[in-house]
């Protein structure tokens, strides 16, 4: 639905008992689009961030102009309505135009009811994203865009999810497997060794230039892309519970022939960089959302007189008193598990760090017998 027809139907009046929650929020637009047009675009964006404040959720953005989300390709699952908003300042910047919002919504208890509300977070190994055609990073010389996009994601994920690991490689998948399709090339490594879960990757399948003559280099900032596909896949199950392609379009405005340090905050605050970092932010409020709502699942390390030793504690929001359920699994050849469901249910004793100890919580998880390759899932 188009943010106009959102911002309409939102400003309605719910019930006297409903209260109102401030939230603030800023966005920007490149001025030059016309004044009028980046106020627009950047107020749409400031309401978009302070529903996502909220506890919004964009479940498709498939297409971002100029650094704003291009309406009719935003659908966005609101957790309450928005009443009024308040600009409390207008700045222009690097030829952009900011707006600071203070909007004033009002909960849906609905939705609020409906929210995810677990605290299991799941590891994540992040890969290096890659440019799909490098030939695209001539200008500027930015072969190296794909590691900076992987750690610009990274900062914006790290306050709000499991992040265990920054692969320095793509991890690719492997057709070749006879395994479900959404499982990588390299998983069940990352599941033993590391304790990952879920492996985020992404491509940068389009940076191009608009390749304009010298005069057009001379006396104005042409636009480039900045595309990115980004996969969250999780390798116990093989489940793709992310696969997103994200576009912005920007002004370059850098000199023809000069080089770009991708890594440095100067990039980062240019008009081109400010665009692109705005759909990061997207992307991680996506993959934030696809992981909140999942069932902890742990491996059993081993089993001894004090309880079993499993590979999941605090970090994975594992707390005394979680119960768990025992599952026999059993692996059958790469790739390829059969599971059996057990009634046995333990209880968190002890939750450490990366680790958490066990005790049987029914007289069945007292009589069951622990063999390597079983597993734990959560009660919700």
């Amino acid at each position: 639905m188009s943010i106009k027809a959102l911002l309409s139907s939102l400003f309605l009046l719910l019930a006297f008992t409903a209260r109102a929650d401030w939230y603030q929020a800023e966005g920007s637009a490149p001025l030059s689009q016309g004044t009028e047009t980046a106020r627009q675009q950047a107020l749409e964006q400031a309401l978009t961030d302070a529903l996502l404040q909220a506890g919004a959720s964009i479940t498709t953005v498939q297409s971002v102009t100029n650094g704003a989300l291009s309406g009719q390709q935003l659908d966005i699952a609101a957790q309450g309505e928005l009443m009024d908003y308040v600009v409390l300042n207008e700045r222009r910047s690097q030829g952009r135009l900011w707006l600071t919002v203070r909007a004033d919504i009002w909960p849906n208890p609905q939705q609020v009811e409906a929210k995810c509300v677990s605290r299991y977070k799941p590891g994540i190994s992040l890969t290096s994203f890659i440019i799909l055609h490098p030939d695209q990073g001539r200008f500027g010389q930015i072969y190296e865009l794909g590691n900076a996009t992987t750690a610009r994601l990274a900062q914006h994920l790290m306050p709000s999810v499991n992040l265990m690991t920054q692969l320095p490689y793509q991890i690719a998948t492997d057709p070749q497997l006879p395994r479900s399709p959404g499982l990588r090339k390299g998983s069940d490594v990352l599941i033993q060794k590391q304790q990952s879960r879920l492996l985020l990757s992404g491509v940068l399948n389009d940076i191009s230039l608009q390749n304009g003559e010298q005069i057009q280099w001379f006396f104005k900032e042409l636009p480039r892309q900045y595309s990115v596909l980004v996969t969250l896949e999780d390798s116990f199950t093989g489940e793709r519970l992310l696969q997103q392609q994200y576009r912005v379009e920007a002004p370059w405005p850098f000199k023809k022939h000069e080089v770009v340090d991708v890594q440095q905050q100067s990039f980062w605050q240019s008009s081109y960089g400010l665009s692109a970092d705005q759909l990061l932010k997207r992307v991680a409020t996506d993959v934030i959302n696809a992981q909140s709502c999942m069932k902890a699942i742990g491996h059993i390390l081993q089993q001894s007189d004090e309880g079993i030793l499993m590979d999941l504690g605090r970090e994975a929001g594992i707390q005394p008193g979680d119960h768990f359920t025992l599952i026999h699994r059993r692996q059958l050849q790469p790739g390829y598990y059969s599971e059996s469901s057990s009634k046995a249910q333990f209880v968190v004793q002890q939750s450490h760090a990366d680790y958490s100890i066990l005790a049987p919580a029914d007289s069945a998880a007292r009589e069951v017998r622990i063999t390597p390759g079983d597993i734990l899932t959560s009660v919700k």
